[in-house]
């Protein structure tokens, strides 16, 4: 009876009744698109590109910053951009895009060097109870989740404050983007969201919708509730369901019909740095004959082989289009063992590490793009 009644506490309120052709036409807040899907079509795209382009006054070589999922792993990125600032060379980005811990990480990135205070705070001074709280039974018996995100949601709110997102908007008014990916479950499609045009739009739900985005594209499936995006479509209120970007891509550099509409194939196309919160290259590891070590590590295999080929195809895009390419990840000269998830110790450990990447700039170097083959 105890169990029935737990049960009962921890079913979810139904969902309103809507199509495949009200969700694509849905709006989220009146004004200009402040959205794509990561498969839109090429019109879409120029249309974006466009407008960014008249924001600019120009054309040309662009700075496009990558910030990869990760969950605690984003002390890493953290700590390097607090180094890189160290260093000096650090640039201002004109597209900063960002996944899972990445879109936490991105609007401070976005902002600058003036953010680093911010960013060390938020991946050195927190723990577990600072992101989540388990209510597993419920999860189990009819709920969206094993964890309750009620504490992310307060430290995202303490951050993202008018004054932040005043700040947002005004960079997006000179002509830069800031984009995160979330992953549509209802669609089983990515979605990339402008973050700033969202903190430039004006509209009175500009604050909770940016705080949702961000909250959305850092909920993993099942261990985090999903997000629930009040939207209209043919004159049909209805809400989608929003989930990590990681179920799309550990990273995203934009969707190449994008990145082509904000560029010019005439001439070099600046740069596309990566930050991998994570190690890129397969790592050995006996593997434990226990069911959820086996299922861990072969969705973690999985995972990286994906993100291995994106890199990959990226690289070749990069050279094709003359943009300047680099990545940084965590290297095997990092040997702190992770402990429980958002362990404190181990989060200021990789902080570090990331600090002292930074301050050197190795990875930061980029391959040259080759120039054009001339015709024989």
């Amino acid at each position: 009876m105890a169990l029935c009644a737990l049960a009962a506490c921890a079913s979810t309120p139904k969902r309103a009744a809507f199509t495949s052709a009200d969700l694509a036409v849905a709006r989220v807040i009146e004004g200009d698109d402040v959205r794509f899907w990561t498969d839109d079509t090429p019109a879409a795209y120029r249309k974006w590109g466009e407008a960014l382009l008249r924001q600019r006054g120009t054309v040309g070589a662009m700075r496009l910053l990558a910030l990869s999922g990760g969950s605690d792993k984003g002390a890493y990125s953290a700590g390097l951009l607090n180094g890189w600032t160290e260093r000096g060379s650090r640039p201002v980005f004109d597209i900063v895009t960002g996944v899972s811990t990445g879109a936490l990480i991105a609007p401070f990135a976005f902002l600058g060097s003036a953010e680093d205070r911010s960013l060390t705070s938020i991946y050195t001074g927190i723990d577990s109870d600072s992101i989540f709280r388990p209510h597993v039974l419920s999860g189990l018996l009819g709920g969206s989740s094993l964890l309750d995100t009620k504490p992310l949601q307060a430290l995202i709110a303490r951050h993202v404050t008018p004054a932040f997102l005043a700040r947002i908007a005004a960079e997006h008014r000179r002509g830069r983007r800031l984009l995160v990916l979330t992953t549509n479950l209802d669609a089983q499609r990515g979605v990339v969201w402008d973050m700033g045009a969202i903190a430039a739009s004006g509209s009175p739900r500009s604050a909770a919708l940016f705080r949702d985005v961000l909250l959305a594209s850092a909920s993993i499936p099942g261990a985090f509730p999903p997000v629930m995006v009040d939207v209209t479509g043919n004159g049909r209120p209805f809400a989608e369901m929003h989930v990590d970007g990681g179920a799309i891509g550990g990273f995203f550099v934009m969707p190449r019909a994008m990145l082509d509409a904000a560029t010019d194939p005439s001439s070099a196309n600046g740069a596309v740095q990566i930050l991998y919160n994570g190690r890129i290259a397969p790592q050995f590891e006996v593997v434990k004959p226990k069911t959820f070590d086996i299922m861990s590590r072969a969705l973690s295999t999985v995972l990286g082989e994906i993100d291995r080929s994106t890199v990959a195809d990226l690289r070749r895009y990069a050279r094709e289009r003359r943009i300047a390419f680099s990545l940084c990840a965590i290297g095997n000269d990092f040997g702190e063992p992770a402990g429980k998830l958002f362990d404190p110790a181990y989060m200021r450990a990789l902080y570090d590490y990331g600090l002292r990447t930074g301050k050197t700039g190795g990875c930061l170097a980029p391959e040259q793009p080759r120039a054009p083959e001339q015709p024989k």
